[in-house]
C-alpha cells in the first residue's frame, strides 16, 4: 500500500500502467478504486513464486517498459526519466537505482555473481568484495541486481522469456542478469536514482525461506557451472 501512495505522489504526471498481484495479501479495494494510474489486480488462487508472478504481470504489459517492483519499496522521487535515459543505450538490458532504509543507508543491491567461495566468506567471516559507487560515479555496471527494483525495455524481457520459473524465491534476479549477460546485455546500477527499500530478511528467519535459499543457490551453481571456482 505505502508503495502505491508513493508511486501516485511522484508520479502524478506520468502515463503509468501498474499491475498488482494479490498473492498472499491484499490491497485496499478502496485505495485502488481511487488510484489515479490505469490499473490491472491480478488474483492468485494459492501464492506463486517470484518470477512466476512477474511474467503474470507482464502478460498484461502493452508498454514500452516493464518495472519490477517489490511492495515494501518506497519512491521518494519519480525515478523513470533518469532510468529510462540509460535503456537509451542498446546494449543496457536492465537498469536499477541505488536502494536505500528509512534511515538513508545504502543497501547492498548490486552485487558479484554468487559462487560458493563468496558464500562461505560472506556467511561466515562478513568478507566480500562489493561495489563500490561513490557520489561522483555516474553508472556501475554490476554482475547483478536485487530484484526489488529492476527496469526493462519490454522486448529485452520478452527476448530472454522473463524471470526462470524454476526458482521459486531468490537468485532469478541473479539468473535473469546472467542470461542478459549471455545475449550480450549489460546490466547498470545508477547510484545518483534512490529508491527505499526496509529488507525483511525472510530467508534468515525461518526454514522455509532458507531452504527455498539454499535450493535456488544450488540450481544457479549448476546452470553455471563455471561461477563454481
Amino acid at each position: 500500500m505505502e508503495l502505491l501512495r508513493s508511486v501516485a505522489l511522484c508520479c502524478r504526471d506520468r502515463n503509468l500502467h501498474v499491475t498488482v498481484t494479490r498473492n498472499t495479501s491484499s490491497p485496499s479495494d478502496i485505495f485502488l478504486k481511487h488510484f489515479p494510474f490505469s490499473i490491472t489486480v491480478l488474483q492468485n488462487s494459492s501464492p506463486r513464486g517470484f518470477g512466476a508472478n512477474h511474467n503474470q504481470a507482464f502478460a498484461h504489459c502493452k508498454e514500452e517498459y516493464f518495472c519490477v517492483v517489490n511492495p515494501d519499496i518506497v519512491l521518494k522521487t519519480d525515478p523513470f526519466d533518469s532510468l529510462i535515459s540509460c535503456l537509451s543505450n542498446q546494449k543496457i538490458g536492465l537498469v536499477a537505482p541505488a536502494l536505500v532504509d528509512s534511515e538513508g543507508k545504502l543497501q547492498d543491491s548490486a552485487r558479484l555473481f554468487p559462487t560458493p567461495g563468496r558464500i562461505f566468506r560472506r556467511a561466515f567471516s562478513g568478507a566480500e568484495k562489493k561495489y563500490t559507487a561513490p557520489s561522483s560515479v555516474q553508472a556501475v555496471f554490476p554482475d547483478w541486481v536485487a530484484g526489488m527494483f529492476m527496469l526493462f525495455p519490454a522486448h529485452v524481457y520478452r527476448e530472454i522469456n522473463g524471470f526462470d520459473e524454476q526458482y521459486f524465491m531468490y537468485c532469478e534476479d541473479a539468473d535473469i542478469c546472467m542470461r542478459l549477460a549471455e545475449q550480450g546485455y549489460r546490466t547498470q546500477f545508477v547510484p545518483q536514482v534512490q529508491a527505499i527499500h526496509n529488507p525483511r530478511r525472510a530467508s534468515h528467519g525461518t526454514i522455509r525461506h532458507m531452504s527455498w535459499h539454499v535450493l535456488s543457490l544450488l540450481r544457479f551453481f549448476c546452470r553455471y557451472p563455471f561461477y563454481r571456482l
